[in-house]
């Protein structure tokens, strides 16, 4: 081992004395100066150029032609200014909002026998932490069982409903409007209010005479909206679902009635006087401030066949009234306040026949009330003063009473389901006589 470090430095001192024995490379010898040209450059005196300058012509230019006077041009005359349109209605907005009522047991699963109806109204005291008790006017919807007098609230509504409460016939849904909000749609049974629409008011376009109506089975709703132009019938489920328009027209059809077996659709319109208020369009009454029409003719859709007919041109100035199943009840005549006529009009949707309940003297009949059957009817008329008039479907008189004296259009009648006694009292708060109740003697 120490040979093989004794032989590396060895070979390490060799090498380095190897190193500095080198003899040191040859100096380069520098080359000579390089070489310089010995010549000079000498400038060049540039002479100036010559400028070329035409001769004169020899031969004087054209005369240029004169440009001829330009024709005047056409200007048409100013097409006339279009009538300005009325403004388009606001869509109607729908909305999911649900409140939750604490419906009683006891109408939960609906109403067997029939019920009455009524609202109360009362003040409700509520307190707010930090501020002071508070009163707010609140409606109560009740119902009363006529046999035992058994009573139940149902729902506190704001007063601003009023009477604008819609039961369905089975009583296990309710319909309310709510002003400045919209149409609610209650399921008795889960407590459930649905809002199916916003809405300011139910009367569309200042049609009056405008509530929602139930089919008789109270599976669906009837209403009318307004659309951008005029006014359309809508339907929908007691659920909520199946939210359709029905008549989809650009005219104002309003006022629906259920047939008594669900499957026809009796409306007022006024499509056979104007076609469209939509503007720009053939024969429009689109107008600016053109007022709503409050009378049309009568039709009929029939849902199974999906088609409308019409049943009379006369105009119609109330909601029409299904008599039965092929009968009609109208009536016809102007809503001028001052108007001293209006008729009664009885049309046989399957006969297509027509007549007058009242005879042709220039009274005003109005206030029908058709007995179930369509066998009686119970009417007002107006003249010099006002009576009671009991006849059959035909118009013939069986009893006129004198004694009971109501306002103008300010009378009701109402029959017991099995026809065999007639109420009758006032409307918009004219009672002057309570509820008479009648039987077919009519006395």
């Amino acid at each position: 081992m120490n040979r093989f470090k004794l032989l590396i430095l060895l070979l390490v001192a060799a090498s380095l004395a190897c190193t500095l024995t080198r003899n040191p490379p040859p100096t380069l010898t520098p080359l000579p100066p390089t070489f310089t040209p010995n010549f000079t450059a000498t400038a060049i005196a540039l002479l100036p150029t010559e400028t070329y300058t035409p001769s004169p012509t020899a031969f004087p230019t054209d005369t240029p032609l004169p440009t001829s006077t330009p024709t005047s041009t056409y200007t048409p005359s100013p097409t006339d200014t279009p009538l300005p349109t009325s403004t388009p209605y606001p869509e109607i907005q729908r909305d999911n909002e649900v409140l939750f009522f604490d419906i009683p047991n006891t109408i939960q699963g609906g109403l067997s026998t029939a019920w009455l109806s009524f609202t109360l109204t009362n003040s409700l005291i509520f307190e707010t932490s930090g501020t002071e008790n508070g009163e707010t006017a609140m409606v109560s919807v009740y119902l009363a069982n006529p046999i035992n007098g058994q009573r139940v609230k149902v729902i506190d509504l704001p007063s601003s409903v009023g009477n604008r409460i819609y039961w369905s016939p089975t009583g296990l849904h309710l319909a309310y409007f709510i002003p400045e909000d919209g149409l609610y749609l209650l399921d008795v049974q889960s407590g459930r209010s649905q809002r199916l629409f916003k809405s300011e008011s139910l009367l569309p376009r200042g049609i009056i005479g405008h509530q929602p109506v139930w089919s008789p089975d109270g599976t669906r709703l009837a209403f009318v909206l307004p659309t951008a132009y005029a006014t359309d019938i809508y339907i929908v489920n007691a659920d909520g679902t199946n939210f359709q328009n029905i008549t989809n027209s650009p005219t104002y059809d309003f006022w629906p009635a259920w047939s008594p077996d669900g499957t026809k659709l009796a409306f007022v319109s006024d499509r056979l006087t104007c076609p469209s208020w939509y503007p720009n369009v053939p024969d429009t009454c689109d107008q600016p401030n053109a007022s709503p029409p409050q009378t049309g003719a009568l039709f009929v859709y029939e849902f199974i066949i999906n088609r409308f007919s019409l049943i009379n041109a006369n105009p119609v100035n109330s909601p029409p009234e299904w008599i039965n199943t092929r009968l009609i009840g109208v009536s016809s005549g102007s809503l001028d306040p001052l108007s001293n006529a209006s008729d009664l009009w009885v049309y046989d949707v399957a006969a297509g026949s027509t007549w007058r309940l009242n005879p042709d003297d220039n009274a005003i009949y109005a206030a029908p009330a058709w007995e179930p059957n369509g066998q009686f009817v119970m009417f007002q008329r107006i003249e010099q003063t006002s009576e009671i008039i009991f006849a059959n479907r035909f118009g013939e008189v069986i009893q006129r009473l004198s004694d009971y004296i109501f306002v103008r259009y300010g009378l009701r009648g109402h029959w017991s389901p099995d026809g065999t006694r007639l109420a009758i009292g006032g409307s918009n708060r004219q009672c002057p006589y309570g509820i008479l109740i009648f039987d077919t003697s009519f006395e």
